[in-house]
């Protein structure tokens, strides 16, 4: 039994770190974060900019914490975004800093009382971090009530094509697990891209040459912060290239879904 509570980590790791340490790899820094936050701009804009409809569609991002995703919409041109996270923290600080936007306090794998339908729906870095696989087909059954008939939903995932991998505060789920239960709640995968290859953990990789790269990154960016903006700004443009033209990914990627 998992006695992991997400609504309690989240509350105090914002409370400590509100910012890409917060929300992002809590053990490679403020700087190589940040290299990283520029590779998920980078996706977002490339993968997302061209949707037809988007700039009058009416937006909820799920799991928003620092904002960073809530900028990226309002930066292709999006006016009406709402914003929801599981943490108090995070709902008042993005009011304070979003005053034009709403906010809302959610839990996405419980209950949702939230009436109001939307063109989009977006969760970034946030499904693998429920844990209980009956609260992650609750948090897509939700999603999917939220969102009008035709509607899009884009998240990032790990959709590892071997057995699922489990820890005390993430789960990476397979590719078949996760597509089936997207199945099963009413959406189907229209397009699936890299949002890394080098930079991040290659936890969908047997590959023993891409495992000790990362474990030589993790080492290097450890030293200090100096290290790790340097390793971020030698990685940054092959990263920006791989994303580009490979059709898979040994870690997270970005997948595109339609509302059935």
């Amino acid at each position: 039994m998992n006695d992991f509570n997400p609504q309690e980590y989240w509350e105090t790791t914002l409370q400590k770190n509100f910012n890409v340490v917060g929300v992002g790899h809590s053990g490679l820094g403020v700087q190589y974060n940040k290299w990283m936050y520029r590779v998920r701009k980078y996706v977002f804009i490339r993968q997302l900019r061209h949707l037809s409809g988007l700039t009058s569609a009416d937006i909820l991002d799920i799991g928003s914490g620092t904002g960073f995703y809530i900028e990226r919409w309002k930066q292709i041109g999006i006016k009406s975004v709402t914003g929801s996270d599981i943490t108090s923290v995070s709902v008042n600080e993005l009011k304070k800093r979003f005053p034009d936007s709403k906010f809302y306090q959610i839990d996405i794998g419980d209950a949702v009382t939230h009436s109001k339908k939307y063109d989009m729906i977006s969760a970034f870095d946030v499904l693998f971090h429920i844990v209980d696989d009956n609260r992650f087909e609750k948090a897509l059954q939700n999603i999917h009530s939220l969102l009008k008939p035709g509607g899009y939903f884009v998240f990032s995932d790990n959709f590892l094509h071997g057995l699922p991998e489990r820890a005390t505060t993430q789960v990476s789920r397979s590719l078949k697990d996760i597509t089936e239960t997207l199945e099963k709640t009413g959406f189907h995968i229209i397009k699936r891209v890299p949002m890394f290859v080098l930079m991040s953990n290659p936890v969908d990789s047997q590959s023993w040459l891409l495992k000790s790269l990362w474990r030589v990154i993790k080492y290097c960016i450890a030293r200090s912060e100096v290290v790790g903006f340097v390793v971020g700004t030698v990685l940054y443009p092959a990263e920006v290239v791989l994303v580009s033209l490979l059709e898979e990914s040994p870690t997270t990627e970005m997948a595109i879904c339609k509302r059935e």
